[in-house]
């Protein structure tokens, strides 16, 4: 009886560690979300499915778009993401597939700039909750990829939507010249 005890209560502990092994559809998404509102796109690409290369090449471009721009504009696309707020509204999970539908409140940065381009301001538009803001709903499909769940697509997201508000901030923060500039290196770098 006592060696039976000490075997039941490791077997416990492995079953219980193997069972939380692996996230639900619902913790994927949610770490995903994290990690590119806080611009971790590493972190990010860890949770993205090998069989949709749209995300893929979306957070390659942010990530790109951050490295080849001026600092006053980095600032701003990191202000704006950080200022996103979701929620998880629902999850459905089926054999291999889940649904994650998230209710948003993204910043609204059109609006903004119609009332400053400047950052400072719009960290205290933002501080003082009068940041314009626009709600959005989405939805993450996940698929089980080597006994995980990975996101494999998200409804409303694609590279050409990231290039052009880039190129949008550009313009609207450091002139046309500059934005043609961006514009011209994101589109070599689109084209690859």
């Amino acid at each position: 009886m006592r060696k039976i005890f000490p075997i039941l209560f490791v077997t416990l502990i492995i079953f219980t560690g193997a069972s939380y092994a692996q996230d639900s559809p619902r913790v994927v998404a949610e770490k995903y979300l994290d990690a590119v509102r806080n611009n971790d796109y590493d972190t990010a690409y860890s949770f993205i499915s090998k069989t949709d290369t749209t995300i893929i090449d979306w957070l390659a471009l942010l990530k790109y778009i951050k490295k080849i721009t001026p600092p006053k504009l980095t600032s701003v696309i990191d202000l704006a993401h950080r200022a996103v707020r979701q929620e998880i509204v629902s999850t459905a999970v089926g054999n291999n597939t889940a649904i994650v539908k998230i209710h948003s409140r993204v910043p609204d940065m059109e609006e903004t700039f119609k009332i400053t381009q400047n950052l400072e301001d719009i960290k205290s538009l933002l501080n003082r909750g009068g940041l314009p803001m626009k709600e959005r709903l989405g939805e993450c499909t996940l698929v089980v990829e080597d006994g995980a769940w990975k996101i494999s697509r998200i409804k409303g997201i694609s590279s050409d939507q990231a290039a052009e508000l880039a190129t949008d901030f550009a313009e609207r923060i450091l002139g046309k010249d500059e934005a043609r500039r961006i514009s011209r290196e994101i589109s070599e770098f689109t084209n690859k």
